[in-house]
């Protein structure tokens, strides 16, 4: 069994394998070649570099938007390896991560990227990636990995987040303050949290029974978590302790950003969308009809959700269509 038919990084993983999407394995150092309609290809992560989106997916699919509505692949990319996670720190700098453990790095808002990592020898994909800054970074994924740089990605080094007979368990995704707070979001209900920017790491169990698969720090810097069979929590003290807050949903949730007004917007499996204007206290539940798994969503630049699939661009919510 393949990791990708095992593992449900988020949903559209699954539906990639349902699809026939399958990333030959040794494929990053293999470029990225260019795709008749880019849009269609299967989107696992979405960010913003400055005002510009970028979207990143199967076979080193690098999307980039500077309006919303009209998308364009990226002009060079080292690898054609699934890309799972994204982080920006400004209109230029920015890291990818995925497949075959590779990091990838941008100085150029995402026109064009270089290979800062791979690993073809371990089956350990990454499956999420934030730097600080331009200099300190963290990337996790498949049984327990985790590494970190404090040269902006030029070397990385094995990071211990686990401790104790099990130190296997899937991480996911990690997000946080933009300071000394960092979260990553794990299988099994835990969550695991720094104080001291990545230095030391605490393993907290919730009441989830199952995967976290994202996260992020709201503008209040409320801290909410989203993952396996519609499970939310959220954390008001940095992380310490975490109430689940109810989703009215069973679908899986795999992806989730504050839009420019502070909506709250998640997105899943079978074309769930939530959306919640009290700085996710309470969420309304959206179903779209054709029930395409969604597995990331972003805001463009004015502030109209955009959302993606396994089908690539799936909507851009004020009405125009990919």
């Amino acid at each position: 069994m393949t990791i990708r038919t095992s593992m449900l990084r988020i949903a559209a993983a699954a539906a990639l394998v349902c699809c026939g999407h399958a990333s030959a394995a040794g494929s990053a150092q293999k470029p990225a070649v260019p795709m008749p309609h880019p849009t269609q290809a299967p989107i696992m992560a979405a960010a913003h570099a400055g005002a510009r989106i970028v979207a990143v997916g199967d076979h080193g699919m690098v999307l980039l938007s500077d309006d919303g509505r009209q998308f364009r692949q990226a002009r060079s990319v080292p690898t054609q390896a699934l890309l799972t996670s994204l982080s920006f720190i400004d209109d230029r700098q920015g890291w990818a991560a995925g497949h075959d453990g590779v990091i990838l790095h941008t100085a150029d808002g995402g026109e064009t990227w270089t290979l800062q990592r791979e690993d073809l020898e371990g089956d350990k994909p990454l499956f999420g990636i934030r730097f600080r800054d331009a200099q300190h970074g963290f990337a996790v994924g498949l049984f327990g990995t985790a590494v970190q740089t404090a040269d902006g990605g030029a070397s990385w080094t094995p990071l211990a987040v686990e401790t104790g007979p099990a130190t296997d368990h899937h991480l996911y995704g990690i997000f946080g303050d933009g300071g000394s707070v960092l979260c990553i979001a794990g299988e099994a209900g835990l969550v695991y949290r720094s104080t001291d920017g990545g230095a030391t790491w605490a393993t907290l169990q919730t009441s989830n029974p199952g995967s976290f698969w994202a996260g992020l720090q709201l503008k209040s810097g409320r801290l909410i978590i989203a993952g396996q069979r519609g499970h939310i929590f959220a954390s008001d003290d940095q992380g310490v302790t975490w109430s689940e807050v109810p989703s009215g949903t069973q679908q899986s949730l795999t992806g989730l950003t504050q839009l420019p007004d502070g909506h709250l917007l998640l997105v899943g499996l079978a074309g769930t969308t939530l959306d919640s204007s009290d700085d996710g206290k309470t969420f309304s539940l959206h179903e779209r009809e054709d029930r395409a798994p969604l597995t990331a969503t972003t805001a463009t630049p004015t502030g109209a959700p955009l959302l993606f699939g396994a089908t690539g661009l799936v909507a851009v919510k004020s009405g125009v269509s990919p």
